[in-house]
C-alpha cells in the first residue's frame, strides 16, 4: 500500500524511519521493509484535519485511542468555527505584542503600558488564552497589589491598581476592535478600585520662591531649566522632555505638541519662558543636536526622576510634591488671577475637554468674587459717604 498524500485527511501510522504516512492496517513501510516498524508496539499516529480556510491542522500521538479523541476534537472546533465563525483564542502575550506596536504610535502613555504589563500584568496573565481568564483572575491580581508594596517601602495607590485592571480591559477591548478576539470578556463583571483622582497640588507664594532660588544657584543647569520651564509653561514633563527646536518659535513665541492621538498643539509660551529657552541653547551638547532639554548625549531623557527628587528636597518641597504639581501650581495661579477664563485655560493647559478643568473653577469663582467685593467696597463708600 502506498503512502498516502499530503492532504489526505484523517488518522494514519507514520513510519519513525522515513516519515511516511500510511492507512491504518499497513503492516510494513514500502520505504524502509527493513524497519517494520508499522507492525510493532512502538507506534506513531499522525492526525490531520483541514479547516474551513485550506489550513491543515496536525497533531502527532503515541497511541490509536488518543489518536482518535485527538480526531474528534479538531473536528468539532473546525465544525465550530465553521458554524458559529468562532476560533482558538490568542494568549495575552500574542495580543500584548501587537497592541504595544500600536500604543507606540498611537499613545503617550505606551511606555506606562509596557510597565504596567511587564510588572503586574504578564507574570500572572502571560501565556494563558484570553477565554480562559476568569474574572477572579483578575481579581486576585488586583488584591494581591492591595496587599504589597513597591520596592519604596509604599502601598500601590488605588490609583494605580485602577491604571492595572484599566490596561487589562483595554487589552480586550482592543482586541475586540481589531477582530483579534470575539470571545467573553471577563472584566465586565469588576468594579475597580473608587479613586479620587482630583488631587491639585499647588505651592505656595513662599514655596515657588524657595523653588527659583533652589534652581537658580543649581549646578546641573539644564536640569534646573527644565523645572523651571514646566513651572512656567504648564507643560507635562513628558512634553518638555520630548520637544524640539523644530516645534518651537522664538520670534512668534509659541510651541507645537506633537500629540500621536491626534492634531498638533499650537501653545503660546511667556516672555519668561522665551528667555529661559535661549539659556538652553548655550547648553547643547552639540550644534546639532534636536532636543531643547536633551541627555548628555544629546538624546531624549527618559527619565528625570533622581535630579527631580533631589531638586524638590533642596528647595524644601513637600515630599509628596510631584513634578506635575507644577502644571497644577501653574493652572491654579492663572486662575486664581481673576484675568484668564476656564476656557482660556483649557486650551492653555491643551486639555482635550473642559472637564479636565474644572478642578480649577472653584479658583476662578474665588477671583470673581473679589472682583465683586471691590464694586460692593466703591459703592458701599459712596453710600456711606
Amino acid at each position: 500500500m502506498h503512502p498516502k498524500k499530503r492532504d489526505t485527511m484523517g488518522i494514519y501510522i507514520r513510519c519513525t524511519t522515513c516519515k511516511s504516512d500510511y492507512q491504518l492496517g499497513t503492516k510494513c513501510c514500502k520505504k524502509c521493509p527493513e524497519h517494520p516498524v508499522l507492525s510493532g508496539t512502538n507506534k506513531t499516529y499522525k492526525v490531520a484535519v483541514k479547516t474551513p480556510t485550506g489550513k491543515r491542522v496536525v497533531r502527532l500521538v503515541e497511541s490509536l485511542a488518543l489518536a482518535r479523541r485527538v480526531e474528534s476534537s479538531l473536528k468539532g472546533k473546525v465544525a465550530e468555527k465553521k458554524i458559529l465563525g468562532t476560533e482558538e483564542a490568542p494568549t495575552f502575550d500574542e495580543i500584548w505584542e501587537k497592541y504595544i506596536r500600536w500604543a507606540k504610535s498611537n499613545k503617550k502613555s505606551a511606555k506606562d503600558d509596557k510597565n504596567r504589563w511587564d510588572l503586574h500584568i504578564k507574570p500572572y496573565l502571560g501565556g494563558k488564552k484570553l477565554d480562559q481568564v476568569l474574572s477572579s483572575d483578575i481579581q486576585n491580581i488586583l488584591i494581591s497589589m492591595q496587599g504589597h508594596q513597591r520596592s519604596n517601602n509604599k502601598a500601590y495607590s488605588p490609583q494605580t491598581i485602577k491604571h492595572i485592571f484599566g490596561l487589562i480591559r483595554r487589552l480586550y477591548n482592543w482586541s475586540s476592535e481589531q477582530q483579534l478576539y470575539l470571545g467573553p470578556t471577563p472584566t465586565v463583571r469588576i468594579r475597580p478600585p473608587k479613586v479620587n483622582n482630583q488631587k491639585t497640588e499647588c505651592l505656595t507664594k513662599n514655596e515657588v520662591e524657595n523653588l527659583l532660588k533652589t534652581l537658580e544657584l543649581w549646578p546641573n543647569r539644564l536640569g534646573a531649566l527644565v523645572v523651571e520651564f514646566a513651572l512656567f509653561t504648564g507643560l507635562r514633563l513628558g512634553e518638555v522632555l520630548g520637544l524640539k527646536w523644530q516645534d518651537v518659535d522664538m520670534e512668534k513665541g509659541f510651541v507645537v505638541l506633537n500629540d500621536p492621538k491626534g492634531k498638533p498643539a499650537i501653545l503660546p509660551i511667556s516672555p519668561e519662558a522665551k528667555e529661559i529657552l535661549k539659556k538652553t541653547i548655550k547648553l547643547k551638547p552639540s550644534p546639532d543636536c534636536p532636543y531643547i532639554f536633551p541627555n548628555n548625549k544629546g538624546q531624549r531623557r527618559v527619565s528625570f526622576n533622581k535630579i527631580w527628587l533631589n531638586i524638590r528636597r533642596a528647595a524644601k518641597l513637600p515630599d509628596d510634591f510631584r513634578f506635575h504639581g507644577l502644571r497644577h501650581t501653574f493652572a491654579s495661579y492663572l486662575a486664581s488671577s481673576g484675568k484668564v477664563d476656564l476656557y482660556t485655560l483649557q486650551k492653555i493647559l491643551n486639555h482635550q475637554s473642559p472637564q479636565m478643568t474644572q478642578r480649577y473653577a472653584h479658583l476662578l469663582d474665588e477671583a470673581l468674587r473679589r472682583g465683586a467685593n471691590v464694586a460692593g467696597e466703591i459703592f458701599g463708600a459712596k453710600a456711606r459717604g
